[in-house]
């Protein structure tokens, strides 16, 4: 009997959305070395996926929930998989069918930067001294230490540095804040970059994979600090599904602090998957996942095969433009 036949019955009928390529074909990917076939629905046109066996199916996808039904309905797909925040978000606010995605009520808190800062300080959770300023006089007379970041409270934010209060005049005086009020101010935090990739089944960590990003890769470490970070945010909201938590880690203090949160598997999905942890098909049995011990990748650095890494570049420069 056909071995991808055998394998398509024996597994559920997975289909993937993405907006960014990259990250959907890692997410596929990953699916795939699980054994499973999935279809895939992506924003880009030209994908180097339609020459691959990593889905079954690549489809173009024009950006709304009802081509995402109609292949649900068409491929009698059982589970979708949100591959990047936008789309998990937008798939959550349409309430799609069968989609492994949290609930909007989370989303809304959590990728709100000025609701997360809010909700850390309640929770106690480690995070930079932040203000909400509703116009140009209080930005300036805000009390933070430099230098600091402004960016806006809620959406995909573009975050502005400043160094000391005659940048932040500057700024003011000549037009040069990219964003209209009110606006959040950060203040910076120096240190390592870390980020915590997780999947949570009814605010039960379920799998957690801490990473710190440097020029010679991604080295993961058991970092209990940053675990207990973790299971504290999603207990305190009930949260289910994948997410990732970007830190700062200041060795000189020894202090971690939690700058967003994004409602997606991270860019280090496949190097988590090389580690041993692969949390795209860890999601698709989050429930039965939820009762065991909290899933973790082995410790080390972690470099992609050659195929992997010719296919990341490969669906990054091939998006571009393809709409």
């Amino acid at each position: 009997m056909d071995k991808e036949f055998v394998m398509r019955v024996a597994s559920p009928a997975v289909l993937v959305v993405g907006a960014e390529p990259t990250l959907t074909w890692s997410v596929a990917r990953c699916l795939r070395r699980a054994g499973h076939a999935p279809v895939v629905l992506g924003r880009s046109a030209w994908s180097p996926m339609r020459c691959t066996t990593d889905c079954r199916r690549y489809l173009p996808w024009r950006g709304g929930p009802a081509q995402v039904r109609a292949v649900c309905d068409g491929a009698r797909i059982e589970t979708l998989v949100a591959a990047d925040g936008p789309t998990a978000q937008l798939l959550a606010q349409e309430r799609v069918p069968d989609c492994a995605v949290p609930l909007l009520a989370h989303l809304a808190t959590l990728t709100d930067r000025w609701r997360l800062a809010r909700q850390l300080r309640d929770l106690d959770l480690p995070a930079p001294d932040s203000q909400l300023l509703a116009d140009a006089g209080q930005l300036l007379a805000h009390s933070l230490v430099y230098p600091i970041v402004t960016m806006p409270p809620a959406g995909e934010a573009s975050v502005q540095r400043h160094a000391d209060h005659a940048a932040l005049e500057r700024a003011v005086a000549h037009g040069r804040l990219a964003d209209g009020f009110p606006l959040m101010a950060q203040s910076c935090v120096a240190g390592w970059k870390v980020a915590a990739s997780f999947l949570a089944w009814r605010g039960r960590l379920t799998a957690c994979a801490v990473l710190r990003h440097t020029r010679r890769g991604h080295t993961f470490y058991p970092s209990r600090r940053v675990r207990e970070y973790v299971e504290r945010l999603v207990a305190a909201c009930g949260y289910s599904g994948a997410g990732q938590l970007d830190l700062r880690y200041d060795p000189a203090r020894d202090s971690y602090f939690i700058l967003k949160f994004s409602p997606q598997f991270g860019n280090s999905v496949l190097y988590a998957e090389r580690a041993g942890l692969n949390l795209p098909a860890l999601l698709l049995r989050a429930d039965r996942a939820a009762a065991a011990k909290v899933a973790l990748p082995r410790a080390g650095r972690v470099r992609l095969p050659l195929y992997e890494r010719g296919m990341t570049l490969a669906t990054r420069w091939l998006s571009v433009g393809s709409g």
